[in-house]
């Protein structure tokens, strides 16, 4: 990619990204635009071998996934709990939970993995015309974060694969602050329920918060919606 500035004035790398697909998600009565370069499916097509190496970086950040819709709404039904909280979002994807977290008053750190996430990401949040989080490029394996920083921690559907039970295990012991909660959003599936007895035995307190409907894109997933803290 061309370092060249752009007509926005802004090197190429750091420009508004070229959106190619739009959604719109509906949370708690407020619809959020959220556009991105293609669907998952025709990025996938559009992988090469290069894509496919030990870290498999597949475009899961362009999809809308239900638990971070679910994580939205708890995010709104908590609005005064985050107002002026220091707060992160793993796994950022679009940008949903932490434009809606932005929204309500929380300062807001957000990661992806994927660079094209963290554009995007940018971008929404300037589409809704929200404040904009600080959108980081990050590896949850090494994360570039202060220790016990973070009041309030969340992710959605992050626990897909049992490789990254820990790494996020020692991320969130490293970077949660005293008395904080991390909110997990997950749709039931199996590979995710070893981590909760896992988390048990690392010294951390799990409770289910709640399971709910989510209805997206034709779609209707049911979703756990987790809460952990460190006594």
């Amino acid at each position: 990619m061309s370092d060249a500035p752009s007509k926005s004035g802004l090197s190429e790398p750091f420009a508004a990204p070229d959106p190619g697909s739009r959604v719109e998600v509906e949370v708690e009565g407020r619809v959020w635009l959220l556009d991105r370069a293609a669907d998952m499916e025709a990025l996938w097509d559009a992988m090469d071998g290069d894509d496919l190496d030990e870290d498999e970086r597949l475009p899961y950040w362009a999809e809308v996934w239900p638990a971070s819709v679910l994580l939205g709404r708890h995010i709104l039904r908590n609005a005064d709990r985050l107002n002026g909280k220091t707060c992160l979002d793993i796994g950022c994807g679009l940008g949903l939970t932490g434009m809606i977290a932005a929204s309500v008053g929380a300062n807001v750190a957000a990661f992806d993995y994927e660079w094209p996430a963290v554009r995007f990401a940018r971008h929404n949040a300037a589409l809704n015309d929200v404040p904009q989080p600080l959108w980081l490029l990050m590896d949850w394996r090494n994360p570039a974060v202060r220790a016990s920083a973070f009041d309030f921690i969340w992710g959605g559907d992050v626990l897909y694969e049992k490789r990254f039970f820990d790494p996020l295990i020692r991320l969130f012991r490293h970077a949660l602050a005293p008395n904080g909660r991390i909110w997990i959003g997950e749709p039931v599936r199996t590979v995710s329920r070893p981590v909760w007895e896992r988390l048990g035995d690392e010294g951390f307190e799990t409770r289910k918060l709640t399971v709910e409907k989510v209805a997206l894109c034709g779609q209707n997933a049911t979703v756990n919606l987790w809460e952990i803290t460190i006594p």
